[in-house]
């Protein structure tokens, strides 16, 4: 609120203006300022914290998506896994920088390492797949591979009619095989297996590129 004074100065009389704060306000009204300016101060720290947990996001996101190439990265992996310890026929299923294997042995007690997943549909072999001789047999569908080569021998052999019709409606695939050794010396040390150890960042680069593909880049061009 603004007050003027006149004050004489000589023959002239001068208005000043002297800015002067109320003193005085009725309870109400100090009650309805305090109030207002705590909601102001709450919503500009809200404001301020979904700015920054947005911003977060966004940057995480970013950096751990890609549609880049990415190129194999082969590295022998220990298992923690000693071959004496595996009996012949024995299976045991491990993740290997993102790898789904199995290691195990054949009927005459050679060491092997496959991928855990039937190429049909994904079943994991590790949940009861017989080993008769040097061949693998998936447990649901009973189609077999060679652990040496990954050789499809038979595809979707059972049950009788279900098995067969089932496996139509997917492309006959061998079996990943990988390369395995034993490590330590003269081979007393863990099991080895040799992995690609970017086999999962370019998953999800060809997953995220197919995704996007139908929609195209910024500039008119597509992936």
């Amino acid at each position: 609120m603004e007050l003027a004074f006149l004050a004489p100065t000589g023959n002239a009389v001068q208005a000043q203006a002297v800015s002067a704060p109320m003193q005085a306000q009725l309870p109400g009204q100090q009650s309805a300022a305090g109030f207002g300016m705590k909601m102001a101060a709450v919503a500009s720290c809200t404001a301020a914290a979904v700015g920054l947990a947005s911003s977060r996001k966004r940057s995480k996101t970013a950096a751990r998506y890609t549609t880049q190439t990415i190129l194999p990265s082969l590295a022998w992996i220990k298992t923690g896994v000693k071959a004496s310890e595996l009996q012949p026929k024995q299976l045991k299923a491990l993740t290997l920088a993102g790898n789904d294997v199995l290691i195990g042995k054949t009927e005459a007690g050679a060491l092997f390492c496959v991928g855990n997943l039937c190429p049909h549909i994904g079943t994991p072999m590790s949940e009861g797949a017989d080993v008769i001789g040097d061949v693998i047999v998936c447990p649901l569908h009973g189609s077999s591979f060679k652990v040496t080569t990954g050789e499809l021998l038979d595809w979707c052999v059972s049950p009788p009619v279900i098995g067969p019709l089932t496996g139509l409606i997917v492309e006959k695939k061998n079996l990943l095989v990988f390369e395995v050794r034993q490590g330590g010396l003269l081979g007393t040390g863990d099991v080895e297996v040799l992995v690609d150890t970017n086999a999962k960042k370019a998953y999800e680069a060809w997953y995220w590129k197919g995704l996007l593909d139908a929609q195209g880049k910024d500039d008119g061009t597509y992936y």
